[in-house]
């Protein structure tokens, strides 16, 4: 009887040199250099030498500063540095062979190639500039955290699609270089504090443009096997069909790599129901073509974070926090799926196929239509009609608790005894609704906890 056995294994050896410098507690100054070597590396890229080195001034330290009197800290910093990562699996580098144990030749066993590796992978490496601020105002009544990054990432390794005739359908490659450019803030606010009352505010914010600076040849020839895979004319029933219904990603040299692709749309003709394309031209066409797919929009939000409040009065507390995102897209696939695509003769359907698809002339209708004379009409591809803005609004988390009086706790021998109400996931605002069926779900978790610490 043959046992299934899986076997990785990964070895990570560094060395590392810092200097850490500090003059007077108002200059500050940190190095470092590492050579790190990684076994998921080829033997002739293993090895590979990395650095920062930053820099800091505490401007409160000064007298100046000081003299003010409401300011606590001021702080810049910036730094600038090298880092590598090795985050695949153990053996992508190298070619892989499965031994057939029931096979024996007058040579010996059998073997057939698993995997197919990359002698040439090397190490992601990431050049990062960081410029920043710490502010502490009024007894760390304000406090304000800000910076500003641009990552550069070289060698980006991905997944390199390659023809099925070779027996495989990817291999790991370093395919070409992206940037992430954007801003962190923090901002803390304790509201109101006494010795019974504590009430704190805190807000953050995330910005990040991604761009595709620089892609390999590979990824171009990724690109044409897209163009080509939209293009072949597939029966009905054919499972390839819903692919040709899904945007795929494109490597466009100064586009990003949450880039939603398809097809500009003028939306249903009143006069038969039928989708208006846009082609790269700018002309009008009834026609989708692979070649006029253009970036509609991108996943990646222009601006994302959290906010909550913590209140603290006497034994009880109170923490809630509220998560937001705004100025991205997303592709609505269910809508394509089950009211556009659906099969009417064998699925159950949604009631817009009824409700909301074109019927007669005149109608002004968002889908286009379920029939044209006795055929059916041609599967919906990748179109600008199902792009919709995503702005959404989460109340992520609810926690109540109640800390036993001291005066109670050590007549029962215990530091502490804390009793805790916790939610999750509580509610839930977005602009693109999140379908199952014809409403978006998700989970909410209820806890009740116990803590006690002798």
């Amino acid at each position: 009887m043959e046992v299934p056995f899986n076997e990785s294994t990964k070895r990570l050896v560094g060395f590392l040199f810092s200097l850490n410098y500090s003059y007077k507690d108002i200059y500050l100054l940190d190095a470092s250099v590492r050579m790190d070597g990684s076994s998921t590396f080829g033997s002739d890229q293993r090895f590979a030498p990395f650095w920062s080195f930053g820099l800091g001034v505490n401007l409160h330290k000064y007298n100046f500063i000081q003299s003010l009197g409401f300011v606590d800290q001021l702080k810049l910093r910036a730094s600038y540095g090298q880092i590598g990562k090795a985050n695949f699996p153990a053996y992508a580098a190298r070619s892989t062979y499965d031994i057939a144990t029931d096979e024996w030749y007058k040579t010996g066993l059998s073997t057939r190639l698993k995997a197919l590796g990359n002698k040439n992978l090397t190490w992601e490496t990431t050049n990062t500039f960081d410029i920043g601020a710490e502010l502490s105002l009024f007894g760390d009544l304000l406090y304000v955290k800000g910076s500003y990054y641009d990552k550069r990432t070289i060698d980006l390794v991905n997944d390199v699609t390659v023809p099925t005739s070779t027996g495989f359908t990817s291999y790991r490659d370093n395919v070409g270089e992206v940037s992430n450019k954007g801003y962190e803030f923090d901002v803390r606010v304790s509201a109101y504090q006494t010795k019974d009352w504590s009430v704190i505010f805190n807000f953050n914010l995330a910005h990040n443009k991604n761009r595709i600076e620089k892609i390999s040849e590979s990824l171009r020839a990724y690109n044409e096997r897209v163009q080509e895979m939209f293009s072949k004319q597939l029966a009905f029933n054919d499972p390839d069909k819903e692919l040709q219904s899904q945007p795929f990603l494109q490597y466009v040299e100064g586009g990003s790599l949450n880039s939603i692709f398809g097809v500009r749309s003028q939306g249903i003709n009143p006069a038969d129901g039928q989708e208006v394309f846009v082609s790269r031209n700018g002309q009008l066409t009834k026609v989708w073509a692979a070649s006029d797919q253009v970036a509609l929009g991108t996943s990646e939000p222009k601006a994302q974070g959290t906010f909550g409040f913590n209140i603290v009065y006497k034994q009880f507390s109170l923490f809630t926090n509220f998560m937001y995102e705004t100025g991205g897209q997303r592709y609505n696939q269910t809508l394509v799926d089950k009211v556009e695509n659906v099969n009417v003769y064998t699925d159950n359907v949604d009631e817009r196929v009824l409700t909301s698809r074109w019927t007669k002339p005149g109608d002004k209708a968002k889908y286009k239509s379920l029939v044209v004379g006795r055929n059916v009409v041609e599967q919906t591809k990748p179109t600008s009609r199902f792009v919709q803005d995503y702005n959404v609004l989460s109340w992520n988390s609810l926690e109540l608790g109640y800390d036993l009086p001291s005066s109670i706790t050590n007549k029962l021998n215990l530091s502490m005894l804390r009793f805790s109400f916790g939610m999750n996931d509580i509610w839930h605002l977005s602009s693109v609704k999140q379908e199952r069926g014809t409403s978006y779900p998700f989970a909410r978790t209820v806890t009740f906890s116990i803590k006690v610490s002798l």
